[in-house]
């Protein structure tokens, strides 16, 4: 009985090791730095693998939501959102560590037509 608990403890944690989830809370905003969306992404990441999803309200009320999919090496995160209900196309975020803050990330996205920046933290 022993043995079978700590083996499902042993998988437990390492199952837990290899896969975590967690939300951040994101703002989108303009060049100029003039916020154009706020809300939160669930996101979960698994070795360099990250994936998720985006639940923001728009500056003028209405809800813009979106896939996240990519990777994060070197500390840096490179994700695509697809799916984007304000129709904005092959969209790459490239997030980087805000210095000396915890879990911050900033960075520029890349659009069809169109840059904007990402500051978001995870919880």
């Amino acid at each position: 009985m022993i043995k079978l608990a700590l083996t499902t403890a042993l998988a437990a944690v390492a199952f837990s090791a290899s896969a975590y989830a967690g939300q951040w809370n994101v703002t989108e905003a303009n060049k100029a730095g003039i916020k154009r969306a706020q809300g939160t992404w669930t996101v979960a990441t698994e070795g360099d693998k990250v994936s998720g999803k985006s639940e923001m309200q728009l500056d003028n009320g209405s809800v813009l939501t979106y896939k996240i999919e990519g990777e994060l090496k070197g500390g840096v995160y490179t994700l695509k959102f697809t799916d984007r209900t304000d129709s904005k196309k092959n969209c790459v975020w490239t997030g980087k560590p805000v210095e000396n803050a915890h879990n911050v990330y900033f960075g520029e996205v890349a659009c069809d037509g169109e840059k904007f920046m990402i500051r978001g933290g995870q919880n």
